[in-house]
């Protein structure tokens, strides 16, 4: 049993927390939030205690793990402080916004020897998952053309999102995603080609990449935060291969509340037939939190998300900002 310092309480911080409500493994002890907490489902259901300040949390000898659940701007901050203070951590994505940054924050949980997870969902996130383990198989082995996209409305529970220098966005906020899926999927990235609007704070808030793998695959990856009021929050993703064709497409609300009540679709199409994929239906969340806090319990390898894999998934979010900001195509080996 390992006891959580949870960091942030606004939509992700939240989610979290339901989360690890559901596990076995660990138990939240501490919140670490300067606004009082009126949200009745967590009041109700929290046994531990609430604190304002992060160096009280860090002392606090029973926590085995800070989940950092923060504006990205802050992740280096409080990342750096978990480190020395000798915690485990777990921290949303994007790790951080810059290459040196995210070396300085591997430099310094190395030198402290403590474990760090970065919450790339998709990876834990069940369709995603039946789509990884079908391109491992006979029937979509050879995957030639992906489409995928993110799409939804700005955020209206904080503002942070909308600055370049905060959260970047939906380039940082959304694209992060599917871009980390598909090298997941597809392997290295040999060049990509990006286009996209700016909010009025010069964030990328409307960005299509489309991108070339050194496998000679393509992917053209859709991502927004500027659609219009009422368009359902919706995530897709179609995989061609030679042996047949993958199509996952879902729509939620505003954002990813009730996703799974609505009408979720993955599909498999081949020889003029399709079929619909079986898959276990389980939280993405608490699949995520589940499996990093495992690896802190059992001592064993981080082998979904290693810290190479977000090291190399923000490098190419960097050529395709590049690429945004330069208009022309940018190729990953001149990195």
């Amino acid at each position: 049993m390992k006891n959580i310092g949870l960091v942030g309480l606004g939509f992700i911080g939240k989610t979290h927390y339901q989360a690890y409500q559901q596990l076995t493994n660990c138990k939240v002890v501490a919140i670490c939030t300067r606004k009082e907490v009126h949200d009745q489902e967590i009041t109700s259901t929290f046994k531990g205690s609430f604190v304002s300040d992060y160096e009280e949390l860090l002392k606090n000898k029973e926590i085995d793990i800070i989940d950092i659940c923060l504006p990205t701007f802050l992740h280096e901050e409080y990342i750096v402080k978990a480190a020395r203070a000798g915690k485990h951590i777990i921290c949303e994505k994007p790790l951080t916004l810059t290459m040196d940054s995210a070396h300085r924050i591997i430099e310094e949980v190395t030198t402290h020897n403590v474990k760090l997870f970065v919450g790339h969902v998709l990876r834990f996130w069940p369709e995603y998952q039946a789509i990884k383990a079908y391109s491992e198989s006979e029937q979509l082995k050879d995957i030639d053309i992906v489409h995928a996209k993110r799409l939804g409305q700005t955020p209206t529970w904080s503002d942070w999102f909308q600055y370049p220098e905060k959260g970047g966005s939906a380039l940082y906020d959304l694209h992060i995603h599917d871009i980390d899926f598909l090298t997941y999927l597809l392997g290295e990235v040999e060049s990509v080609y990006a286009v996209g609007n700016q909010n009025k704070y010069g964030a990328w808030d409307h960005v299509m990449t489309t991108l070339t793998f050194t496998n000679k695959s393509k992917a053209f990856v859709e991502a927004s935060q500027r659609m219009s009021n009422g368009f359902p929050f919706t995530m897709s993703l179609r995989a061609q291969a030679s042996q047949g064709t993958l199509d996952f497409q879902i729509a939620a609300g505003e954002n990813i509340e009730n996703i799974e009540e609505n009408n979720n679709q993955l599909l498999y199409y081949s020889n003029g037939q399709s079929s619909a994929i079986e898959y276990e239906k389980v939280d993405a969340f608490q699949n995520e939190l589940m499996y990093f806090v495992n690896c802190i319990e059992k001592n064993v390898e981080n082998t979904v998300i290693p810290l190479e894999d977000v090291l190399y998934t923000l490098q190419v979010l960097k050529a395709i900002e590049r690429s945004l900001e330069t208009g022309n195509i940018v190729h990953l080996y001149e990195n």
